[in-house]
């Protein structure tokens, strides 16, 4: 999982009776033992996505803007750069769990590591992790959110998969409906290509995509 070791407190507020504070956040550079403190020892709390945008190098690497509203009403804005997608280790229990369900379900290549999308999209919740003693350092909670990812993942695998005539030799063609990420490794698709696409096809593990004509 790549991070950012540095973090950027944007903005906070406070109500005190009628009278609301405004504090300037300012750059800080978190060493990596600090951000493993945080995550294991830091306060929790629920951030919601700002913005997600992909970097110009990496388009697997997101810029994320975190807000997160405390209950005394601060609130306080962060921004991390985060990997979009993440894969288990291989022979790790979450590595294991995937193979079983998806051996379960018949997926071609069911002992493949899928690359699993996290929700890093603009309204999305996530976990992070501050210090109570000084709130402008602020990290997103990736393990937590890994874990969350994972499951939502598995649960959509056991789902009953709808048949795809378009794949059965129906004669329809392009336009098609694709699913959002690849079934077969779970990486996000590119629907506005593959859509048009003769044959659509995962642009990460080249798996065939499954589709339906929109008619």
């Amino acid at each position: 999982m790549r991070h950012t070791l540095g973090y950027f407190a944007l903005a906070g507020y406070q109500k005190r009776g009628h009278e609301l504070l405004h504090h300037h956040g300012h750059e800080k550079q978190m060493t990596e033992a600090e951000r493993e403190r945080l995550v294991s020892e830091g306060a929790s709390v629920q951030g919601v996505v700002m913005g997600s945008e992909p970097s110009a190098a990496d388009r697997r690497i997101s810029q994320v803007r975190v807000s997160v509203s405390f209950k005394d009403g601060q609130l306080v804005e962060f921004s991390e750069e985060l990997a979009s997608l993440y894969q288990p280790a291989p022979g790790s229990p979450e590595a294991r769990r995937l193979a079983e369900v998806r051996g379960a379900e018949q997926v071609r290549h069911p002992d493949r590591i899928p690359k699993i999308q996290l929700p890093l999209s603009a309204g999305e919740r996530v976990p992070v992790r501050y210090d109570a003693a000084d709130r402008s350092m602020l990290v997103i909670d990736v393990p937590a959110l890994q874990k969350r990812a994972l499951h939502d993942y598995l649960q959509r695998e056991q789902r009953p998969r709808e048949q795809s005539p378009a794949r059965q030799g129906a004669g329809f063609g392009p336009p098609w409906a694709v699913p959002v990420n690849c079934p077969n490794c779970g990486a996000p698709v590119d629907q506005a290509k593959a859509s048009r696409d003769r044959d659509p096809f995962c642009l990460f593990c080249h798996q065939p995509l499954p589709v339906t004509p929109v008619r």
